[in-house]
């Protein structure tokens, strides 16, 4: 996605972990343990029949700034027992007067919710990346 930010304010603005989990759909309870190294937050959504609340453990595996950082996060949900692990890599690179910002992201799912299938979980995904994208450039002032 195309951020109309410059590649330092995006950098910025991703690291400042309070601004950027308002961003995310369903995180709450944000806990950082240590700095730009471990977290703990709670994501909840509806998938399907399914509401999921999911206490995550989250690790920065690395950074490199200011242009990515990678992430592992893992956790169970409460009420189905599902597990969930996610690894995003997150990339910033310049483009022009703006940046690019490019997430990639490989997601596990064992358990009932598994049991939805692709189609189901990856349009939920989906949207939350369009949420994502328009929360980010709402918080950058350029929406």
């Amino acid at each position: 996605m195309v951020v109309p930010a410059t590649p330092a304010q995006l950098w910025d603005a991703l690291i400042d972990v309070p601004s950027i989990s308002s961003c995310i759909p369903g995180c709450e309870n944000v806990e950082e343990i240590e700095r730009l190294a471990t977290y703990k937050a709670t994501v909840k959504q509806k998938i399907g029949p399914f509401k999921v609340e999911v206490p995550a453990d989250i690790v920065v595996e690395s950074v490199t700034e200011p242009s990515n950082v990678r992430i592992r996060a893992m956790g169970r949900d409460k009420f189905t027992g599902t597990r969930l692990t996610a690894i995003l890599d997150v990339n910033v690179t310049p483009d022009g007067s703006e940046s690019t910002l490019a997430v990639d992201a490989k997601v596990d799912i064992q358990g009932r919710l598994a049991t939805m299938g692709l189609g189901v979980i990856r349009r939920r995904v989906d949207r939350n990346f369009e949420e994502f994208e328009a929360k980010l450039k709402s918080l950058l002032g350029a929406a």
